[in-house]
């Protein structure tokens, strides 16, 4: 006599089950979507995705963009760090052509910020590479950043949504008083604008006297409305508040050099990261003023990368580069000659990630040579996907 078949799992308890599928294997969620139209509807639902993204809170890094150059032009080129990564690679939204040349600028709340430069004309391009749509700005080249414009948003699912573009520059202002009988005090001025796709306009610039012209290799950091960047010599911070426009000027950490990323401090404020020798240290900024530009740096934790990281000891080939921080996920990606290396800070646990490819370079700046990459994580989600998941019949 065959035995009785198994109870049928209640609905509660079901969705009990796949609300503790792993984020950082989106294959979990696609193949269990496959199983019946009862775990696809409810893998679909939005209160569902809203109670899995609150339930994991982090969203797992998917993998990063990092630029390859060759013949004089540069191509974006994304590097999985999971194996089923829902992110096709970039050259979908990158109109292509002979002359096309393309680099990534930012990568924030699940939207990539790429620069294309095809002759005579350059054009931004915001990309969200899970929803496939992307949307072209032209402009000229500056330091950027992209980001949620969503109200309220928890950035934990917001692809899809309305987005902000911060721009930051540096003008000579000798230079463009030269044919002027202004009192303006001359030399670098840093100046900052808001893009909001909503609107399709740009705000009104704000300009901020500064003594040194703006990095547009290095990263931004956002905490909470204010966008950071690192200027050129490193010993100087660019903040941009989006909140009323207003620019101010932070000194950097003491120990900037040989190369300095950001990274959010512990307690959610601005932060940095720098490497001296074999040792990462991690840094956190204390103001003093409601502003946030008066202030001090505060070196907070010291990791030694040579305990977990096998290097040759000694081997003047060998360097740590600080690649990029994922905002949200407490992780540092470092550059270990070919190798890169996710440190967990809150962990302090690092791993091999992945390999630089073939044909990346170092970005030159007049601090040293660094190699750059822009974090690519976001929670996957069957109602935003770009490729439609096929449905079973039974």
């Amino acid at each position: 006599m065959a035995p009785p078949p198994p109870p049928e799992l209640i609905d509660d308890l079901i969705g009990e089950i796949l609300l503790r599928l792993p984020p950082e294997d989106p294959a979990f969620l696609v193949r269990s979507s496959l199983v019946c139209k009862p775990w696809h509807r409810l893998l679909s639902d939005g209160a569902f995705l809203r109670q899995y993204r609150a339930f994991h809170q982090t969203p797992p890094v998917l993998g990063f963009f990092q630029d390859q150059y060759c013949k004089g032009t540069s191509v974006p080129q994304y590097v999985p760090t999971i194996q089923a990564s829902p992110v096709p690679q970039p050259a979908i939204a990158i109109a292509s052509g002979p002359t096309t040349s393309c680099c990534t600028l930012d990568c924030r709340h699940g939207r990539v910020l790429f620069q294309v430069e095809d002759q005579p004309s350059q054009t931004l391009t915001v990309w969200d590479p899970i929803t496939g749509n992307h949307k072209r700005i032209s402009l000229p080249m500056h330091q950027y950043a992209v980001l949620c414009a969503s109200d309220g948003c928890d950035h934990l699912g917001c692809s899809g949504g309305p987005f902000l573009v911060v721009i930051a520059g540096i003008y000579d202002a000798e230079e463009e008083d030269d044919d002027d009988e202004g009192d303006a005090d001359g030399g670098p001025v840093g100046w900052a604008s808001l893009y909001s796709s909503e609107t399709g306009v740009w705000s009104a610039s704000t300009s901020i006297n500064v003594d040194s012209f703006i990095d547009v290799v290095l990263p931004s950091l956002l905490i909470r409305d204010a966008i950071y960047f690192i200027l050129e010599n490193g010993e100087k911070i660019l903040k941009y508040g989006m909140v009323g426009g207003v620019l101010s000027v932070i000194n950097a950490p003491p120990q900037h050099e040989p190369n300095m990323i950001f990274a959010t401090a512990q307690d959610g404020e601005l932060g940095a990261a720098t490497v001296e020798f074999y040792s990462l240290h991690l840094w956190s900024w204390r103001a003093t003023d409601p502003d946030g530009g008066i202030g001090e740096w505060v070196r907070c934790r010291v990791i030694e990368l040579d305990v977990m990281i096998p290097i040759s000891i000694g081997d003047p080939l060998t360097m740590f580069d600080l690649a990029g921080f994922a905002e949200g996920t407490g992780s540092i990606f470092i550059s270990a000659n070919d190798d890169i290396f996710t440190v967990e800070l809150k962990s302090g646990q690092i791993t091999k990630t992945g390999k630089r490819t073939s044909g990346t370079t170092f970005h030159i700046h007049v601090r040293s040579f660094c190699y750059v990459i822009f974090i690519m994580f976001s929670f996957f989600s069957l109602v935003t996907a770009r490729l439609q998941v096929p449905m079973r019949t039974d």
